[in-house]
């Protein structure tokens, strides 16, 4: 074993990076699998690792292993701290059972316990590998590729988030792979170096990859230029929709159990809506949140039943206008449901359809002899609700406690969620008197708190994290379910009732041939939307948009000329105020925008005027790098010279590297003293080294320069004197 295999120092610099690249494996796993115990696992690598590291016999390291695998069994299975005869012998009785499993191939029958224990032999193996391939091969390359393949397909199409740890292992590989080449070029060369001197090779790479690091993470980056291949590949398992952590389609899914993960947009049509003024086109309501997600209560009572034309009775009384709106809806996907607007009173189609509306989730589902039906064409009559200023002003927080016992399930919120959302509400409502005006301070608390509205980028939580606590308290990045959860979660912690909202924004208003804005409407999967409705006491539920970049229904007024007579006179504090209505964009043509911003130029001067000290800092450290290498150019300049001069040819070359020879001494230390003659500086140089190289190449260089014989000299001859003289300046 060659010297640099011995140099404790060095190998143990290894071991640890090895030890750092396996905790990346088994995180993943931890996770995934629910298996709990990751510090324990982490010990058991780490004993594995320091036993190879310290060459243990491996009968004593086997036995080792052995013991704490069985300590690990009987401490996590019998709540047992020591080893006892009982548990000992529950351990073998679990084996034992678990062989005749096998032998009957009946896998379903293997317990907790074998699975664990194929687990450590798992890891047993993989710390055998590692240390095989590090100490006897001096290479990490396919056990490095192998992580990042793995984390890189986990993170792809699993919930498991590997973004933080793409990047250690790009680093913690680059290091490993970085020292073991070292290694085997200092073998190659037979060069035998200690750990002060190696220092001198390490240090530069550790330079290197932190500046590589910090320049990846800082500089700006570019958008996508391929679509995500993710959802093509996921559409042929036929699930559709998007899994945690894996970026969806767009669009209007059943699923909502888990929310969170990027989204791509789809500008696929759903609808066309022939209406005078743009509506949110409403299909369900949700009311119990998990910390994960949305999912249904149990039916409270039978559906009502409509025929076609009958006047239907929402939530939602119909407004006082005395004029009702129509809406014509032709589907372009087929939906077994209706998309109404709020204040509906009838709907209509050619076939003889009944209509069955849930008190429990508020969807109209059409039914064609008993069985759900897709509507084509569908036909709207209805009248915007409003609602009087008068009852918002009365709609205290002690009516809250007079609420019928039916509006409790909107109240409902899990035991697990964070106390900090519950502080964070009572906070942004401290000021506010009225339920109407606490609804409205949680409305508009998003967009003045540097809240994001993306659809990239969008974490999904942990198994121990809340939906909602992430999104307020570490992200701050998320589109409509993000906002909307957020609001009914912090709406129900005052215990005022909400509920979760789902359906389409009013989409784009299309135009005819010379511009002009038509009556139509179209909107596409881009416009799938969440919001919120929450009850005002005495009002009853009103709709809210808390998503940044959204007005919510343009058309939902407040009559404010009930009981007023000087609206002047009014504290605009509790004229509840309207949100200009702006042209509205879909999150697709949103993200369009966004990536057709800036140009390069404005947004590398952003860049810099935001990370003023990072770029500083990275300067620094580039200056003091380039100080570093050019005050111990002597040390590593030989080894750039060695292979530039060994390729040429020619009679100058010789000439050329005699002189390269002289600047590195010079450099070296050895200094040529003034009027000094070259044969008598190489015969003080042979002395220094105790060699004969450097008379050898005086001689040859005065005969070639000052005696014209430039042909006599042989630079194959001479490069080996050359490059020994060379070398020597370095140690």
């Amino acid at each position: 074993m060659s010297s640099i295999r011995k140099n404790k120092a060095f190998m143990a610099i290894l071991y640890v990076l090895v030890f750092l690249l396996l905790a990346e494996w088994l995180t993943p796993v931890i996770t995934l699998t629910d298996t709990g115990h990751k510090s324990l696992f982490l010990i058991f690598i780490g004993i594995s690792i320091i036993m190879a590291f310290l060459q243990i016999h491996w009968g004593i390291s086997a036995a080792v292993k052995t013991i704490y695998i069985m300590w690990f069994l009987i401490h996590v299975y019998t709540e047992s701290a020591i080893f006892s005869f009982e548990a000992l012998g529950y351990i073998l009785s679990d084996l034992r059972i678990n062989l005749e499993a096998l032998f009957a191939q009946d896998w379903a029958e293997t317990t907790d316990i074998f699975r664990t224990i194929l687990f450590f032999s798992l890891i047993w193996m993989a710390v055998y590998l590692i240390h095989y391939w590090v100490s006897f091969r001096l290479s990490i390359f396919l056990f490095y590729i192998l992580t990042v393949v793995f984390i890189a397909v986990l993170d792809t199409f699993s919930p498991y988030n590997g973004d933080s740890a793409i990047i250690r292992i790009m680093i913690i590989g680059l290091l490993l792979a970085g020292l073991l080449h070292l290694a085997r070029w200092l073998e190659g060369h037979r060069i035998n170096k200690n750990i002060e001197r190696l220092a001198g090779y390490m240090i530069p790479l550790f330079l290197m990859v932190a500046m590589a690091t910090a320049l990846a993470l800082y500089l700006p980056k570019a958008e996508p230029q391929w679509p995500d291949p993710v959802p093509y590949l996921t559409s042929f398992s036929g699930e559709g929709g998007a899994g945690p952590g894996s970026v969806g389609r767009i669009g209007y899914g059943v699923d909502d159990s888990e929310l969170g993960g990027s989204f791509e947009g789809d500008d696929t049509p759903a609808f066309r809506a022939e209406v005078e003024d743009g509506q949110y086109w409403k299909v369900e309501t949700k009311d119990i949140y998990t910390t994960k997600g949305w999912e249904l209560s149990d039916s409270a009572g039978d559906p009502v039943l409509y025929n076609n034309g009958d006047q239907i009775a929402t939530e939602f009384e119909p407004g006082s206008e005395e004029e009702s709106a129509n809406a014509v809806l032709e589907m372009e996907l087929d939906f077994p449901f209706v998309l109404y607007p709020y204040g509906v009173e009838s709907i209509q189609m050619d076939e003889d359809i009944r209509y069955s509306y849930s008190a429990v989730d508020q969807k109209i589902e059409p039914l064609l002899s008993g069985a759900p039906f897709e509507p084509e064409t569908v036909e709207l009559q209805f009248n915007e609700p409003s609602f009087s200023l008068t009852g918002l002003r009365e709609s205290t927080t002690d009516k809250l406690a007079e609420l019928p016992p039916e509006l409790d399930r909107y109240k409902q919120l899990p035991e697990e969620l964070p106390q900090r959302v519950r502080d964070l509400a009572e906070e942004i409502t401290l000021d506010s008197e009225t339920v109407y005006d606490k609804a409205r301070a949680i409305e508009n608390y998003f967009e003045r708190n540097d809240f994001e509205y993306s659809l990239t980028d969008i974490p999904v939580p942990e198994e121990d994290q809340d939906y909602v606590d992430q999104f307020l308290f570490e992200t701050k990045r998320g589109y409509c379910d993000n906002f909307s959860t957020s609001m009914v979660v912090m709406l129900r912690s005052l215990d005022i009732p909400a509920r979760w909202v789902k359906g389409f924004n009013e989409g784009e208003q299309l135009v005819d041939e010379n511009g002009v804005e038509t009556d139509v409407y179209q909107i596409t999967n881009n416009n799938a939307h969440s919001w919120v409705e929450a009850y005002m006491p005495g009002v009853g539920w009103m709709l809210f948009e808390p998503t940044i970049g959204f007005s919510g229904s343009s058309q939902i007024d407040f009559d404010l000329d009930i009981e007023t007579s000087d609206t002047e006179e009014q504290d605009p504090l509790e004229q509840p105020e309207q949100p200009e209505l702006e042209e509205e964009e879909d999150p697709a043509a949103a993200a369009a925008a966004e990536s057709s911003g800036p140009g390069f130029g404005e947004r590398i001067g952003d860049f810099i005027s935001q990370h003023r000290g990072i770029i500083f800092m990275a300067i620094a450290a580039l200056i003091l790098t380039s100080l570093v290498l050019f005050t111990q150019r002597q040390k590593w300049l030989p080894k750039v010279l060695v292979p530039y001069y060994r390729r040429r040819k020619g009679q100058q070359t010789f000439e050329k590297a005699y002189l390269r020879l002289l600047k590195q001494l010079d450099l070296y230390g050895i200094k040529r003293e003034e009027g000094q003659t070259l044969m008598s500086y190489a015969r003080y140089i042979d002395s220094f080294f105790g060699t004969r190289e450097m008379s050898r190449l005086t001689s040859s260089y005065e005969r070639s320069v000052y005696g014209g014989q430039p042909e006599t000299v042989n630079w194959n001859e001479l490069k080996e004197s050359w490059e020994k003289l060379i070398n020597r300046t370095t140690s």
